[in-house]
């Protein structure tokens, strides 16, 4: 083979290795993948790049992936074996306030999304990965703003709502697992202020009550000194 075409040849499978090992450096320029998690459409769209990370079959301990999306530290840990080839797990960002729009119609009108992400697994090839994880992936999400009665709710490769279940919830973390492509957010009850409320009153409203009993005993003095003047004169 003539040198010229084998120096084709190994620039064009570098070129292939790099594009694939390369995405998170790519994504922290506003990268956007080519797939999606969800169908076009979605609340929140989850088109937003904002890291990636490759996972290999072969590796023997879990990989986590540490990352801030839309304020919210998250922690995604991928165990050995999820995968059975080389993949990327790109994590991508909802726009959370087209989010809470969104789920005002599908039951969750009274909530407001406080975090959320979406999960995209894709091949060397650069395709959707097809059926669910081997084992489930870990997902953690830290906010000060979430709370014990919170909802996780996803959208899925095929664009279905569901609220996610079981979850574990408390002061300011949420965490659950996944098997498949998904678009998750973290539902919190809007707070409501009624704006004619008034305080409370404690106790009675023994002012009054002294001052009608001060004015009878005032009274009642009154007519006995009468009385007893009368009395005298007469």
């Amino acid at each position: 083979m003539p040198i010229k075409h084998r120096l084709l040849t190994i620039a064009t499978a570098l070129g292939g290795v790099g594009l694939f090992s390369t995405a998170a450096y790519a994504a922290g320029t506003g990268y956007t993948t080519t797939t999606s998690p969800v169908p076009s459409g979605t609340p929140g769209g989850y088109t937003q790049v904002v890291t990636a990370q490759t996972v290999l079959p072969n590796a023997t301990t879990s990989t986590t992936i540490s990352v801030t999306v839309d304020n919210s530290p998250t922690q995604i840990v991928v165990p050995p074996g999820a995968f059975s080839t080389p993949v990327q797990v790109i994590v991508t960002a909802p726009v959370l306030s087209q989010v809470t729009t969104g789920v005002a119609s599908l039951g969750y009108s009274g909530y407001t999304a406080m975090a959320g992400l979406g999960v995209n697994v894709v091949t060397s090839s650069g395709q959707a990965y097809q059926g669910s994880f081997l084992k489930p992936i870990g997902v953690t999400v830290d906010n000060a703003q979430i709370g014990s009665s919170d909802k996780v709710v996803e959208w899925n490769a095929q664009g279905t709502f569901s609220t996610i279940s079981p979850v574990s919830l408390s002061a300011g973390k949420a965490s659950w697992t996944f098997q498949h492509d998904p678009a998750f957010a973290v539902l919190a009850p809007k707070t409501s202020v009624v704006p004619s409320a008034t305080s409370p009153v404690t106790g009675k409203p023994f002012l009054e009550e002294a001052l009608v009993g001060l004015t009878l005993m005032g009274a009642g003095s009154l007519v006995l000194f009468r009385t007893r003047r009368q009395r005298r004169s007469s």
